[in-house]
């Protein structure tokens, strides 16, 4: 018998190719990795001219989720992260039209109501707009911005003091103010609505909220690095001399060329006025009791009894708690609480400068950001919390740079704040991370909430970031911000 020829084995089934899923846009951790270039400068109003149905926010683009076919196992074996920085560009996928696009253009399918959250934490603006080629001002913009309307704010770049209307449409440019020389601090606004701003070219200028002069400039001689002008409730600003003591321009302009007091040492800080009593810090390590009165100050402390007294110079702006402690860093690594008589009431050694300066709760908590740097390594920092009744370090969190950033807390008791290594965090009062935004370039200014959740920082490229937050606006609670006004 001829031998049976073995039937071939049957064909395996085709198995379609699989392709790998699409990148997410976010990145590793829970953390978001924003490329400013990306971002436009300020979104133009739509065609009918109206509005978004949420009124605190502006209008964002939701991009539909992109379905893909499901993955095969993962391998036990996880390759290591790349760092964002080398990661290769993903293949450009099919994105839903801009705001910018006209009506001719295609527009996106309905995305899911899910998807039509906004999330806090996401830039919306830079300004202004940096275009490769073309100059800018690269000055880091370190001020705080005033906040005169509902969504107007005014802020330095440079020589220029700029106001804007951030509409649910986008960020509008309402007038530019030219101050000729750089404006190394933050701009003022008084009890009477008016905006005062010292250029580095020693004139103060003060402007009304719609960008006209309302004196001429007056001559103070040069600003120092850390303070910035003190209104009073009558109008009067108060400004640190460059040579030493304190100097004095009426509300209408008027100023003498003598000191309203006389001392040879600088108040290189941004003082705080508390029921008539201007509290500034002072380069002799002493935090100062300075009554206003109509011809000239008189200093309410004796610095024989070490009054106020601290053990290194003060550049921190002081801020009181809401039983009336004024509270203080100290550039000898030591947070001070002092008594309205300047007594000591007590003193929390923390590690690190503290070139930031402290917000306060409305629980009485204190926040401060701390800078550690180290020779031949990476700098670093860290955002503190001090008790307010025990006076004990209640909880530090880490930071990706060193802090100087002053913070700002939310009327939902959130607190935002930048670092020197470009992100941007949200924590709540217990410490607990909200989100964290990476911006890439150093953010060093103080924070403000300018509108019904938006979030403004400067950064040391020039430019200022608007991110949408939770907050509703600023805390009307303890201290929220920085150069708060008493109530």
């Amino acid at each position: 018998m001829k031998p049976t020829a073995a039937a071939p084995p049957p064909a395996a089934p085709k198995v379609p190719a699989w392709t790998e899923p699409a990148p997410s846009d976010e990145a590793d951790d829970g953390e978001e990795v924003v490329d400013l270039e990306a971002v436009p400068s300020w979104t133009e109003p739509t065609v009918d001219g109206s509005e978004s149905a949420w009124d605190a926010e502006p209008s964002a683009v939701v991009i539909p989720p992109v379905s893909a076919p499901p993955s095969p196992p993962v391998p036990k074996s996880v390759p290591p992260r790349t760092p964002a920085a080398s990661r290769p560009v993903p293949a450009a996928r099919p994105s839903a039209p801009t705001p910018l696009e006209t009506e001719e253009q295609a527009a996106p399918e309905p995305a899911p109501k899910a998807a039509d959250k906004k999330v806090p934490g996401k830039p919306m603006w830079i300004w202004p707009k940096q275009i490769p080629g073309q100059p800018y001002s690269t000055a880091p913009v370190r001020c705080c911005p005033v906040q005169f309307g509902k969504t107007q704010f005014a802020a330095c770049f440079g020589h220029q003091l700029v106001a804007f209307d951030w509409k649910n449409s986008g960020l509008e440019v309402l007038w530019q103010y030219d101050c000729v020389a750089h404006v190394p601090g933050s701009p003022v606004l008084g009890s009477d609505g008016l905006i005062r701003v010292h250029s580095g070219d020693g004139w103060l200028h003060c402007v009304d909220q719609g960008g006209c002069r309302e004196w001429d400039p007056v001559p103070v001689g040069e600003p120092l690095g850390w303070a910035a002008p003190v209104v009073d409730a009558d109008g009067n600003t108060y400004i640190s001399s460059y040579t030493g003591g304190l100097l004095k321009v009426t509300a209408r302009g008027n100023f003498k060329n003598t000191p309203f007091l006389r001392s040879r040492q600088k108040f290189d800080s941004t003082g705080m006025i508390y029921q008539n009593v201007l509290y500034i810090g002072c380069e002799d390590a002493y935090l100062y009791a300075i009554e206003l009165g109509d011809e000239a100050g008189r200093v309410l402390w004796d610095q024989l009894e070490n009054r106020g007294k601290t053990d290194w110079f003060i550049n921190s702006a002081p801020a009181v708690t809401p039983d009336g402690i004024l509270v203080v860093a100290g550039r000898d690594e030591n947070l001070y609480g002092f008594h309205r008589d300047g007594k000591l009431a007590w003193k929390v050694h923390i590690p690190g400068q503290m070139l930031s300066s402290p917000m306060i709760g409305g629980n009485g908590d204190i926040f401060i950001g701390n800078s550690i740097l180290k020779t031949n390594q990476k700098d670093c920092g860290k955002m503190v919390c001090v008790d307010g009744s025990s006076h004990r370090v209640r909880w530090e969190y880490d930071a990706q740079g060193a802090v100087e950033s002053i913070p700002v807390i939310g009327d939902d008791d959130v607190l935002y704040f930048g670092d020197n290594g470009g992100y941007l965090h949200a924590l709540r009062l217990d410490g607990h991370c909200l989100w964290s935004t990476n911006v890439r370039v150093a953010v060093r200014s103080a924070g403000m909430i300018v509108g019904p959740n938006r979030l403004v920082f400067g950064a040391d490229n020039g430019t200022m970031i608007g991110l949408l937050c939770s907050s509703g606006g600023v805390s009307r609670k303890g201290w929220a911000k920085y150069m708060a006004k008493t109530r």
